[in-house]
């Protein structure tokens, strides 16, 4: 069942790169890949390049589980097997989506990049939120600062901290799509930051407490 789960997801996370060589010769040679804040083009790639962009990024999946393989911390993975499958997954769609995005632009189909990149992200954001308190020390998945890898406590409590920080910075992202263009990147882009540097002040202040003691 295992296995039948791993050719799945890898076949899912490939399906964007064999849509553009299926659909090879309706794709035009300069392909738009990156979107502004109005969802105008301001970054392009050939038609070869995002191919081999997209194979790398379709092989994720088995990177990661490879990662996983080679962690001083691998044993704490059986710890928090569920949370680390719904981060790989959750990554794997959202890139895969972001890929058959690109190809439906390419193809005339009007899709605004910047609000379907914000919807999946900020969904991410919010079911990762969820397990992120079950995640134990390693070095791939979590609030990796130099303080929670020193210090387990530290790593439980910032983790413990966290998961509700992310959870609401995913509800928020998610309303932003509401938002006109412009205010919708903004408002996202801030909610990302502040979810980000959060954690990792927190873990700081942490550390400096303990070295009080």
């Amino acid at each position: 069942m295992r296995l039948i789960r791993e050719v799945f997801l890898l076949i899912l996370s490939l399906s964007p790169a064999a849509g553009v060589l299926l659909l090879y010769r309706r794709l035009p040679e300069t392909m738009a890949t990156h979107f502004g804040m109005n969802n105008e083009v301001n970054g392009t790639m050939s038609k070869a390049s995002l191919t081999v962009l997209l194979v790398v990024l379709g092989l994720l999946p088995l990177f990661i589980l490879a990662a996983r393989l080679v962690d001083p911390k691998k044993a704490n993975y059986e710890k928090f097997s569920t949370a680390f499958e719904v981060s790989r997954v959750g990554l794997t769609l959202l890139l895969t989506a972001s890929g058959w995005m690109i190809i439906a632009y390419n193809l005339g189909t009007y899709v605004n990049m910047s609000k379907v990149v914000m919807f999946i992200a900020g969904l991410f954001f919010a079911v990762m939120g969820n397990y992120l308190t079950q995640v134990r020390q390693n070095y791939m998945v979590g609030i990796r600062t130099p303080w929670t890898l020193a210090d387990e406590e530290i790593w439980r409590k910032t983790h413990r901290a966290a998961g509700p920080v992310m959870m609401a910075g995913g509800v928020v992202s998610l309303i932003a799509v509401f938002l006109s263009g412009r205010a919708a990147v903004i408002v996202f882009l801030a909610v990302i930051v502040v979810a980000s540097i959060i954690p990792v002040i927190y873990s700081y202040v942490l550390y400096n407490r303990n070295q009080v003691k």
